[in-house]
């Protein structure tokens, strides 16, 4: 059986809250005890009858869970014994096609975002733009969003390729362009962000980034991103969920790499990351939010003003 349709299956599976189930029923059991405990001594007949059928009840219920999380348990292991291949495979995809593909081709690359995660990430994200604080967007690409990032002072935009970072950047005038920080990532280095500051940034957004990256080169990004972080900096990456059936069929058919959102957060939490939010919208789009902890302080007093403007398209 192909993984995609075992993690279906522990999908539709974890809709059901068996435990929210029985606490429910449980209290619904528990007022109508409590009706007919409160009637005359006359039915204590029931009343006794009743509560011991609650008692089964309530062993049934933790009988049915304990059985559930033994099937659950089960289908863990099945998707267990198939990850290496599919790590294996993704790597294979990247360093044989993603990283040599045209560079048009990387540019061309779209997520599918439904407008209400789109409005939630825009959202979000004007809420991180701090001047007081630099910011770093990785691969701007052709999308929109680097336009919310632009009260960073200064923001950092950065990719594999200058070609990949020019479209964003041309998009604004010369006066801003001037102020913005361009660096080529280098990824056969053996620290890929070496050149740009460490303790200093007070976001680092990557969008459809790390999609198209290997588990192991994100466990890199994400373990160098925390030093490059200032304290209460936050990482904001979208990545490929293969804790979802629908992930992990895009992996299967060569459109993106193999990610468990949960081995993800596994790295992050063991290099030091607080998980503080995380979205999986209606098409292709996940994204967590990776904090350092501390609270972000700036010993800057005050910020040069100047009006961004996007040249018209």
């Amino acid at each position: 059986m192909k993984l995609s349709h075992i993690v279906h299956y522990r999908n539709q599976l974890d809709i059901h809250d068996v435990r929210l189930i029985r606490d429910q029923t449980d209290h619904e059991l528990l007022a109508i005890n409590h009706v007919v405990a409160s009637q005359p001594n006359d039915i204590g007949f029931y009343k006794a009858r009743m509560a011991k059928r609650l008692s089964v009840i309530r062993d049934s219920f933790q009988q049915f869970d304990q059985v559930f999380n033994g099937l659950k348990s089960d289908i863990d292991s099945a998707i267990q014994k198939q990850q290496p291949a599919y790590y294996k495979a993704s790597t294979d995809l990247y360093q044989q096609h993603i990283r040599h593909e045209p560079l048009d081709q990387t540019l061309s690359r779209r997520l599918v975002i439904d407008e209400s995660s789109n409005l939630t990430l825009r959202t979000r994200l004007r809420n991180y733009t701090d001047w007081r604080a630099p910011g770093m967007i990785i691969r701007p690409g052709q999308e929109t969003f680097i336009e919310e990032l632009v009260p960073l002072d200064p923001l950092y935009v950065v990719d594999t390729a200058q070609e990949l970072i020019d479209p964003a950047v041309m998009a604004f005038n010369e006066t801003y362009r001037a102020r913005l920080r361009q660096y080529v990532l280098n990824e056969d280095c053996d620290l890929i962000l070496a050149d740009l500051p460490s303790n200093q940034f007070g976001l680092i957004f990557a969008y459809n980034y790390f999609n198209f990256k290997p588990m192991e080169l994100i466990q890199r990004y994400i373990t160098e991103a925390y030093q490059k972080l200032r304290a209460g900096g936050t990482l904001i990456m979208t990545y490929n969920n293969c804790d979802r059936a629908h992930g992990v069929a895009l992996a299967e058919k060569n459109f993106m790499c193999y990610t468990p959102g949960s081995e993800i957060l596994k790295t992050a939490e063991s290099v030091g990351f607080d998980v503080t939010y995380q979205h999986t919208g209606l098409g292709d789009l996940s994204w967590m939010e990776l904090q350092r902890p501390g609270k972000i302080s700036s010993l800057r007093g005050g910020q040069t003003l100047a009006k961004i403007v996007a040249q018209p398209k």
